[in-house]
């Protein structure tokens, strides 16, 4: 749980070759401080702060006591990378073993070397420091102090063992207690024994009662029903003689309709004859229409085991199927799926889709005089769109254009992917800039190797333009061809680079 106890001191660190007496930063700490004892430093050198990101540069600390205690070699926290800020709280072990010394200290930063090469190697060592570490008075109690602790804990004890003694006895005259409570219990029984013979008579009662209401009831029930009975019974009567008289008239004039259409048929095939199955099968043949079976009946794709065959499967005949142990040796493609046969008459060219059950991907082999190999046929595409990013170190985006419309553009990159390849973009426009200034710290990933490009200088003729570089770290400088001289406050970069991966 952090309570935000912190005793933090500040000093400001500067990357410079000149060598200054140690300084003292007029602050102490105690043995006792545990994870309070903090230190903050702002790395800068001569153009301001450094911009510190643990991709790109890493900070550690190492001290001293002038007892000979040392620390470890400790990485410092980033608090702050656009300002250079950074903290490393102080171990208590080290305070404990620094006590009553006064404690020298240095701070170091490297460049993470991403190619491993050793031209790229960057150290730098900041200036010594001193700070002291006391002995916390807490430290100093005397032995007739913690005596007179020791005393006031033994009269505390005798006095929590003699209330532990009391509840006892209470426990003890415990049975007092009990014989009350039987006594009571007693008297509630009797009192309940009581309460129910009232309520059996007062049941009793309340039956008698319901059995009188009851036979009235069914009395005049009975009465209505019997009376209900005999209405139905002669409206029943009626609706059936009606019923039988309807069903007669129906039943004559329907034998009357079927003998008609009977004669009708034996007429139609005394003139044409009677349509046999074998010529039922004739007329159906001359039909135009779809004959061959490509789904089961519910328009399901049929099971075909393949067991890895190849022959197996590339003599499939035209159709949808569901495929096990698909002939497919491809990493991460499952070998179950649906497969499409289609074939072009006279069987000189086939084509067999395949699509795992278990992705969006799908395979084709096609045949025309041989067979070919499983190829992939869907398209991998993403595209990021257009990511914005800020200028550094004092570089800003333009906003006074001439001659570009919409306003121009901001600075910006994008990565699309098609397939195997990887196209990317990226835009600049800005002013502000000096030779050789850093003017964007951008993903590590977005450069794979170093980038060398031209850009527009649309605003003199004094000299040729300039040229942007790219690292893999992805630190982006701006450099003036030419005179550097001639570079005015109104000049700006604006252009477009493409690249692909």
């Amino acid at each position: 749980m952090i309570n935000r106890i912190d005793k933090k001191a500040f000093y400001k660190l500067k990357s410079e070759p000149y060598l200054k007496p140690i300084s003292d930063l007029g602050v102490g700490f105690y043995n006792l401080d545990e994870n309070t004892a903090i230190l903050r430093f702002q790395l800068s050198n001569s153009k301001g702060p450094l911009l510190i990101n643990k991709n790109n540069l890493t900070a550690y600390a190492y001290f001293e006591s002038n007892n000979g205690s040392v620390s470890d070699v400790i990485e410092l926290e980033i608090e702050d990378s656009n300002k250079g800020i950074v903290t490393i709280t102080l171990d208590s072990e080290f305070l404990h073993a620094s006590t009553s010394t006064s404690v020298k200290g240095q701070v170091y930063i490297g460049v993470n070397n991403v190619d491993g090469k050793a031209e790229y190697n960057e150290v730098a060592v900041f200036r010594e420091f001193t700070f002291e570490v006391a002995d916390a008075l807490i430290n100093k109690i005397s032995a007739f102090t913690k005596i007179e602790y020791i005393r006031m804990f033994s009269q505390l004890k005798m006095k929590i063992e003699q209330q532990v003694k009391d509840i006892e006895e209470a426990i003890a005259n415990g049975a007092d207690y009990v014989a009350e409570m039987k006594s009571v219990l007693q008297q509630g029984i009797e009192t309940l024994n009581a309460i129910v013979a009232s309520g059996k008579s007062d049941i009793q009662a309340y039956i008698s009662q319901a059995k009188s209401d009851l036979t009235k009831v069914k009395d005049d029930a009975t009465e209505d029903i019997t009376t209900v009975s005999n209405n139905a019974k002669t409206s029943v009567q009626d609706t059936a003689s009606s019923a039988v008289n309807n069903i007669n008239t129906i039943s004559t004039e329907a034998t009357e309709h079927v003998d008609a259409k009977v004669s009708e048929f034996n007429q139609t095939v005394e003139d044409n004859g009677f349509l046999s199955p074998q010529i039922l099968d004739e007329e159906l043949g001359k039909l135009t229409w779809q004959k061959y079976k490509l789904t089961s009946d519910k328009g399901e794709h049929s099971n075909v085991t393949l067991n890895n065959d190849l022959n197996t499967l590339r003599s499939l005949q035209p159709g949808f199927y569901y495929g096990l142990g698909t002939p497919i040796n491809i990493s991460g493609v499952s070998t179950s799926g649906f497969i499409e046969v289609s074939v072009k008459p006279p069987g000189t060219v086939k084509r067999i889709s395949f699509k795992p059950y278990n992705l969006t991907e799908e395979y084709v082999m096609r045949y025309y005089n041989t067979w070919g190999e499983w190829e992939r046929v869907d398209t991998n595409q993403s595209d990021t769109g257009w990511i914005p990013f800020n200028l550094i170190n004092g570089a800003t985006t333009n906003t006074s254009f001439k001659g570009v419309e919409d306003n121009g553009f901001d600075c910006a990159y994008r990565i699309e992917k098609r397939g195997s390849v990887t196209e990317k973009t990226i835009r600049f426009n800005g002013k502000n800039l000096t030779q050789s200034q850093v003017i964007a710290q951008l993903p590590s990933n977005l450069f794979k190797n170093a980038h060398s490009f031209p850009i527009r200088v649309p605003t003199s003729n004094n000299y040729s333009g300039g040229y942007i570089t790219a690292r893999p770290s992805g630190e982006v400088k701006f450099y003036i061809n030419g005179d550097s001289s001639t570079w005015n406050e109104d000049a700006y970069i604006y252009g477009e680079y493409s690249w692909k991966e």
